[in-house]
């Protein structure tokens, strides 16, 4: 059990300003209601830089109302870091282990272990309900229910012939969610069109300017729900024979790997405010201007997370091993192996969980839609073969001197995988017409204020033939690259171990690593054509306008 207090420092508004007194502001706030409609020009200044009372949106009102007056010294014109919080946090975990271990017989021994933990974390929010940017804005409830299981089972089948199975599963379920899940808080500030369902449920996000962001509102993190569950049986066999121990088996593997969680705005959304819709062309925007515009509910972007699948991998993977222990004499010692490790591709649990993006065609490939391969279609690799070498000689009583080498493999990196869009999407609006206006919804082309919330979410279309063309410019897309070929490293080291007097023992020793086609994760756009691999170079983008992917990051890109 641990419980504790973190210190916090925010920026949040004055009170002059939270009644539309802006006076004290270094820059002129210009009314947008006046002036040419379109484009901002002709503005007149609201008179001593004030809005009035009944032109306050009352949604910005009722915002305004979960937040305390700052307790810190400041410069109302600079305001900065004049809001201390200290916030309880606290971390309870329940666990506990099992292990048993029983001879059925002399020739047969069964053992088990069980291994439990559900930590459970909360971290209090700054404003309440209405959260607030402390900590990062990751405010609210977090548990994991966490087990670890394993069964082994051994047989003695003659006094040189040994086997041993083992079956594992290790699983954990993750969940955290802000302050206030659950609760309709967006909707009864009278913003519609946020709390649709229980992932979008609590309150909004609102960024405004140089204050603390979000100002109210949390991590676009939370929610999120993640789980993973690893099943391993594997089963070994040992032979003694003379002077050589061998060994051979096998190991399988399911992974399976679950993650709804987004990051961009959050499922409830963001609402931005600028400076621009309280200038007119030609000023100088401040702080003043970024309030000013929350104070009339005219956001320049608004954004929000849509999910549209719960991002979700499934894969096996096999290995095989076998090694001979020679003991060629009392002095020398030889221990050979060689593992066969497979890697088959990933592949989603549901048709459309995986979206990869082709840069050479400027195209989304969904998975498992319209022929597309659940995989991909990514190379499947058989040839990954590592062998181990290790020789020791013992010169003397004293003296020993060991030599190994080995080759080993690792699997994709999961983390960054093709959950591009639709897999993960959001909707974001910003300003069409002009800059100085607010933002707009681009299917009807009306205004989007406070009050009129977020346009309905825009659904997802995929072809029937599973391939969407030119993907929207301004989005970043990782690519999975299908002739990926795992990385693979090469050890080897050479050591001397001495016994010296006194009870002391020196060990010397040299390690040695090499890394080949090691994942990493550049920006194709910005990667000079002659840095790359030559069967990379025939598919890259040749310029911006070619391929207009933002970037096109690949999630794991061999160099």
């Amino acid at each position: 059990m641990d419980h504790e207090a973190n210190t916090n420092t925010l920026t949040i508004p004055s009170m002059p300003y939270r009644t539309g007194d802006l006076s004290t502001g270094r820059n002129t706030v210009y009314d947008p209601q006046t002036g040419d409609p379109n484009n901002g020009n002709g503005r007149v200044p609201f008179p001593r830089n004030t809005i009035p009372t009944s032109r306050i949106d009352p949604i910005a009102a009722k915002i305004l109302s979960y937040l305390p007056a700052p307790n810190l010294p400041f410069v109302e014109a600079t305001p900065s870091n004049n809001y201390f919080a200290l916030l309880p946090a606290r971390k309870i975990t329940d666990q506990f282990d099992v292990k048993m271990d029983y001879a059925l017989t002399d020739k047969d021994r069964i053992s088990g272990r069980f291994s439990f933990s559900r930590p459970t974390t909360f971290q209090a929010p700054a404003f309440g309900d209405a959260g607030g940017p402390a900590q990062g804005a990751f405010q609210g409830s977090g548990w994991q229910k966490t087990y670890s299981s394993g069964i082994n089972y051994n047989r003695t089948v003659t006094p040189t012939l040994l086997t041993e199975l083992r079956v594992g599963v290790a699983h954990y379920h993750n969940e955290a969610q802000p302050t206030d899940y659950g609760k309709d808080d967006t909707t009864k500030l009278g913003i519609p069109g946020v709390n649709v369902n229980a992932f979008t449920s609590g309150f909004v996000g609102i960024s405004i300017g140089n204050f603390s962001s979000p100002m109210v509102g949390y991590s676009a993190s939370l929610p999120w729900v993640r789980a993973e569950a690893n099943i391993d049986i594997v089963n070994s066999w040992t032979k003694i024979s003379k002077n050589h121990t061998f060994k051979v088996g096998g190991d399988l593997r399911r992974v399976r790997d679950d993650l709804l969680q987004d990051q961009t705005f959050s499922p409830r959304g963001v609402i931005t405010f600028g400076t621009n819709q309280t200038l007119t062309p030609g000023a100088t925007g401040g702080v003043a201007n970024n309030f000013a515009n929350f104070l009339l509910g005219l956001p320049s972007s608004v954004g929000r997370d849509v999910n549209t699948y719960f991002p979700a991998m499934r894969l096996w993977q096999t290995f095989l091993y076998a090694a001979d222990n020679w003991q060629i004499s009392p002095k020398f010692t030889v221990n050979l192996g060689l593992r066969w490790e497979f890697y088959p591709p990933a592949v989603p649990r549901f048709p459309g969980g995986f979206s990869n993006y082709d840069f050479d065609k400027n195209q989304l490939v969904v998975a498992g839609v319209g022929g597309n391969p659940m995989n991909l279609g990514m190379v499947t690799r058989y040839k990954y073969f590592s062998p181990r070498v290790g020789l020791a000689y013992r010169v003397n009583d004293k003296t020993v001197v060991r030599i190994g080498s080995g080759l080993s493999y690792t699997p994709y990196p999961d983390n960054n995988y093709a959950y591009n869009f639709p897999v993960r999407s959001n909707n974001n609006y910003g300003t069409l017409l002009s800059t100085y206006l607010p933002a707009q919804d681009p299917v009807t082309g009306s205004f989007i204020k406070l009050g009129t919330g977020f346009p309905p979410v825009r659904p997802v279309e995929v072809p029937s033939n599973g391939i969407i063309s030119n993907p929207d410019v301004n989005s970043t897309y990782f690519v999975v690259p299908k002739d990926y070929t795992n990385p693979h490293v090469l050890s080897w080291n050479i050591a001397v171990q001495r016994s010296l007097p006194w009870h002391l023992a020196l060990d010397l020793a040299y390690v040695g690593t090499h890394g080949i086609d090691i994942a990493a994760s550049p920006n194709l756009k910005l990667v000079p054509a002659w840095s790359m691999p030559e069967r990379i170079k025939a598919t890259r983008p040749s310029n911006s306008s070619a391929r207009k992917a933002n970037g096109g990051m690949p999630a794991a890109f061999p160099v």
